[in-house]
C-alpha cells in the first residue's frame, strides 16, 4: 500500500463508521458515494477481509471491521496530533462543543462540572442535550456522550471517569416515624414504604452484597418510578426508603437530609460513568480538553465508595 492512498482509505473507513453510512460519509468528505464505495472495496480487497456489512437499512462494521477501525482510529489520531503540534492548534481551545448526557446526571452534576470547565476555557461554547438514550454521535452532531453503562463496545472510544454505587437511604424524619431497619430483611410492607427504581430490581427483588455473597430480598413497591431524580424528591419528602445512585444522593447524604441504611449491605449494582467519543476526533482540542478535564475533576469523588 502507498502511504497517501492508505491514509485516504483509512479516513473513508473511519467516516463510514462514524456516520453509519456510505452516502453520509461521502457528504462529509466531499466525495461521491461511488468514490467512497470504491475506496472501501479497494481497502477490503487489499486486506482480504470484509470490513463493512451493507443491508438496505444500515451499514455496520464486521468483526474484522471493528478491529481494524480501532487500529485505524489510533493511526489517524496520531497523524492529527502531529498536525496539531505543527499548527499549534493545542492552544486553540475555542468553538462549539456538543455534549449528550443522561437527565439525572446532567441535572445533578453537570452544572458544577461545566462551570469549572468554563472558568478554564471561557471561549468554548457548550451545547448540552439531556437524553437517557445513547445517541448516535455521528447522526446527531454530538462530540461527547457522558453515559453510565457497562456496554462499551461499538464504534466509540470509552474513557472511564468514575464508578458509581447505589445506596439504600431515607430521611431522618421518615426513620423517626417508621423505625430504623437494621438489615434489608426488616423492610416488611406493613412497616415501610419502598420507593423503587425498576432497573434496580431483579424479579421483584433488591439484590445486594453481604459478607462477600450475593443475597436478595423480595420487595413490594409503595411507589415505582423510572427517574432517580424523582425518587430522590420523593425520598426528601419523607415518602419512604429508596435505592439511589450516589451521584444523585451524595450531596443530601453529606448535609444530613438523608441517611444511608445498611452500610454492611451494598447494592449489588456498581455502574461506571464513561465519556464516549470517536477516537479519531480525540485530538480535537475541544474534545480532548473536556475529557481530560472531567476525568481529573472527578478523580477524587467518592461515588463508588459511599
Amino acid at each position: 500500500m502507498k502511504l497517501t492512498s492508505s491514509l485516504n482509505q483509512f479516513i473513508v473507513l473511519a467516516k463510514i463508521a462514524e456516520t453509519g453510512g456510505l452516502s453520509s460519509a461521502a457528504r462529509e468528505l466531499g466525495m461521491t458515494p461511488s468514490a467512497v464505495s470504491k475506496s472501501l472495496s479497494l481497502l477490503e480487497e487489499q486486506l482480504g477481509v470484509l470490513l463493512v456489512r451493507r443491508t438496505t437499512r444500515a451499514v455496520t462494521l464486521t468483526t474484522h471491521g471493528k478491529m481494524f477501525f480501532q487500529r485505524v482510529s489510533r493511526i489517524l489520531a496520531d497523524v492529527e496530533d502531529a498536525l496539531d503540534e505543527v499548527g499549534d492548534l493545542r492552544s486553540q481551545t475555542k468553538g462549539d462543543l456538543h455534549i449528550s448526557c443522561s437527565i439525572a446526571f446532567g441535572c445533578s452534576q453537570l452544572v458544577g462540572i461545566i462551570s469549572r470547565y468554563k472558568e478554564r476555557y471561557p471561549d468554548v461554547n457548550i451545547h448540552i442535550s439531556l437524553d437517557d438514550r445513547l445517541v448516535n454521535l455521528g447522526e446527531e452532531n454530538i462530540d461527547i456522550a457522558l453515559r453510565i453503562t457497562d456496554a462499551t463496545d461499538g464504534p466509540y472510544a470509552a474513557r472511564m471517569l468514575t464508578q458509581i454505587r447505589w445506596v439504600y437511604c431515607a430521611t431522618p424524619q421518615y426513620l423517626e416515624q417508621h423505625g430504623r431497619p437494621q438489615k434489608p430483611q426488616d423492610l416488611k410492607p406493613q412497616n415501610h414504604q419502598l420507593l423503587v427504581y425498576p432497573a434496580m430490581t431483579n424479579g421483584g427483588a433488591w439484590t445486594y452484597w453481604h459478607k462477600g455473597t450475593v443475597e436478595q430480598i423480595k420487595i413490594n413497591a409503595s411507589l415505582e418510578c423510572n427517574s432517580s431524580l424523582a425518587l430522590l424528591n420523593f425520598t426528601l419528602a419523607h415518602q419512604g426508603i429508596a435505592c439511589l445512585p450516589t451521584y444523585v444522593a451524595d450531596k443530601h447524604i453529606k448535609n444530613g437530609e438523608i441517611e444511608v441504611l445498611f452500610p454492611d449491605y451494598q447494592a449489588a449494582s456498581l455502574h461506571t460513568l464513561y465519556a464516549m467519543y470517536f477516537q479519531s476526533r480525540y485530538k480535537n482540542p475541544l474534545i480532548r480538553t473536556f475529557v481530560d478535564f472531567i476525568r481529573d475533576d472527578l478523580k477524587d469523588c467518592d461515588w463508588g465508595r459511599l
